[in-house]
């Protein structure tokens, strides 16, 4: 299981108390989530560029996540690392509360067959609301980004009609920190259109 940073200090109003809980209010790293690292393009280079702050990366797949563990051993980045397992019961179960900056989430699987839509992350009932949960108080980011058409269309409906999200840039957003994922790399090459988005979402204290 995932071990979160803890800090051990003592009370300044209780001289007799001290405390030792999760580091994640206060702290001096920035603590970001993205959301299916895939093979860990993205989560290597973020990691890399900014080693100051904390990402973890949750991902389905067993070989992708294995790939993207493997990745982060060979550049020994302490400040990274990945979850295989289901996204949506770790943000309802494990993941704490108001402890996350920013979200990133790019190149989903968007399920085009009708019978495997309701597999789409984005759009599941309560998925936007355990974001807010994680998230640290406040307005924080929430990257998107899809070459799929529809998906992009339905996601966007969804940001809209959540009454804590505001989009602030609609597909024409530039990769994040001039990072660009595999998936984007390769689908660029084959001509196909990118939706990039910047979404602000509001987590309440």
């Amino acid at each position: 299981m995932i071990e979160f940073p803890r800090r051990f200090y003592k009370d300044d109003t209780f001289p007799f108390l001290w405390h030792y809980v999760l580091d994640v209010k206060g702290t001096e790293h920035r603590q970001i989530l993205e959301i299916g690292s895939g093979k860990g393009d993205f989560l290597c280079q973020y990691a890399q560029k900014f080693p100051e702050n904390r990402i973890l990366g949750v991902e389905w797949d067993t070989y992708c996540a294995k790939t993207t563990a493997k990745k982060l051993q060979k550049l020994k980045l302490e400040n990274a690392m990945v979850i295989r397992g289901d996204l949506f019961y770790f943000l309802r179960d494990l993941m704490p509360a108001n402890s996350v900056d920013e979200v990133h989430m790019y190149f989903p699987d968007p399920w085009p067959k009708r019978r495997h839509q309701k597999k789409r992350l984005l759009l599941q009932e309560g998925f936007l609301e355990l974001i807010c949960k994680v998230l640290k108080p406040g307005a924080r980011p929430f990257y998107w980004a899809t070459d799929h058409k529809e998906y992009n269309t339905l996601a966007l409906q969804s940001f809209r009609n959540f009454p804590k999200a505001k989009i602030l840039e609609e597909n024409t957003a530039q990769p994040t920190c001039g990072i660009e994922t595999g998936f984007e790399k390769k689908y660029k090459k084959e001509g196909r259109e990118i939706f990039r988005s910047v979404i602000e979402l509001r987590a309440e204290s």
